[in-house]
């Protein structure tokens, strides 16, 4: 192929004056990877009779240049076609740009990828677009899976009605983002069908003339589990499970205003293990420690759902019994001695060690007592039945 005429703007692609180019090939004017590349091309331009489109890279003293080439035969007489139209266009800034938002695509979808917390974004029907590694862990799915698929798999039924309007009330109020310190705590469902606690904050950008939404969810299943355990900590103690002194404090004062509110009667009870001190010394505190736990299994099997059961310290039990008089209170008491007394604990040797404990009883309207007074009549009820021989009930 030799060059038969060029425009002066053809002198972008040879470097040299058109004029010096006419009537020379293709090798003489051009690099050899272009010279080849452009041969074949225009050959098969003239083979199939057709215009025919490509692309075509130069590159001169380090300087890189896109041409987009564009080859029509040329029909003479005879139909004979024996030259070629060659229309080049400079595509380099396109190319160069197409590059940084590759770069750019590259760089995010990385970041998407590996970002600690799950990222998801969904479309206006709730179908998922995009769903990164963190996000799949979470929900125990794969790519190929999840893509395509409704949101409403990953959450439980009974929040499906009240997630959807959620979601088009963002959609169509004029926020745009909730920033990351206004997330709000929901519950997921996984694949295997476990739920997990969720931390989520949620953004929408328009996509032509969609909506899509975004969502960067973060696992709080040990935050939940620590908060949980600190809770426990706060309100049980934790070898007996029962509550501890200071939440059933916090009971006891409410009660105490109720009844006095509504002129209601409410019983308590203090039990004390019998020669505690003794058995610990004799079989030892891992030997105490099962004694006081079974001391709570039993306390807990004999009261009423409205009845508060609590480890007061030591070897000392509080139970408050709502709606309850002296009397009650101390039918009750006299029935749940007798179930301790007839109790059995093996020690490390196999034998069983009877336990016993005392109860001292007291009841109030609330008139007249404060929790300060209640504590020290059925302190005093419960010395007692101490002074009494123990294993036994007095009520004041």
């Amino acid at each position: 192929f030799r060059l038969v005429s060029a425009n002066t703007l053809y002198e972008e692609i040879t470097e040299k004056p058109v004029s010096e180019c006419i009537g020379k090939t293709l090798i003489e004017v051009l690099p050899r990877y272009v010279e080849k590349q452009l041969k074949v091309f225009f050959q098969n331009c003239l083979n199939e009779q057709i215009s025919q489109e490509s692309e075509m890279v130069i590159e001169r003293d380090g300087v890189t240049r896109w041409w987009r080439i564009i080859a029509s035969p040329v029909f003479s007489v005879g139909d004979d076609h024996k030259r070629v139209i060659n229309t080049c266009i400079e595509i380099t800034d396109k190319k160069l740009l197409e590059r940084q938002l590759n770069i750019t695509r590259q760089r995010f979808q990385a970041v998407i990828e590996n970002a600690y917390d799950g990222i998801i974004t969904i479309d206006e029907k709730h179908t998922i677009k995009l769903m990164n590694e963190a996000a799949r862990d979470i929900f125990g799915v794969s790519e190929t899976e999840v893509l395509g698929s409704s949101l409403n798999r990953f959450i439980p039924l009974r929040y499906r009605t009240k997630h959807s309007e959620y979601v088009a009330s963002f959609r169509g109020s004029a926020v745009d983002a909730r920033p990351m310190h206004s997330r709000v705590a929901v519950t997921g469902l996984r694949a295997d069908g476990s739920e997990v606690p969720l931390e989520v904050a949620i953004s929408k950008i328009r996509v032509g003339a969609d909506t899509e939404m975004t969502a960067v969810l973060r696992d709080i299943s040990e935050r939940a589990r620590l908060i949980d355990e600190l809770s426990r900590a706060a309100t049980q103690d934790a070898l007996t499970g029962l509550y501890n002194r200071r939440f059933t404090t916090g009971i006891l004062s409410k009660e105490l205003e109720r009844c006095r509110r509504f002129k209601r009667n409410m019983g308590i009870a203090m039990i004390d293990l019998d020669d505690f001190k003794k058995i610990n010394d004799t079989y030892g505190h891992i030997y105490g420690d099962a004694v006081l736990k079974i001391m709570a299994e039993i306390l807990s099997k004999n009261v009423r759902e409205i009845d508060t059961s609590c480890r007061w310290g030591g070897e000392e039990f509080i139970v408050l019994l709502p709606e309850t008089d002296l009397e009650m209170a101390a039918a009750w008491a006299e029935r749940v001695r007798k179930v301790i007394a007839s109790a059995h604990v093996k020690s490390h040797d196999g034998q069983a060690i009877r336990v016993t404990a005392s109860f001292g009883v007291a009841a109030t309207n609330g008139e007249g007592h404060t929790l300060e007074t209640l504590m020290q009549k059925v302190d005093k009820a419960l010395y007692s039945a101490k002074e009494n021989g123990k294993n036994c009930v007095c009520g004041l």
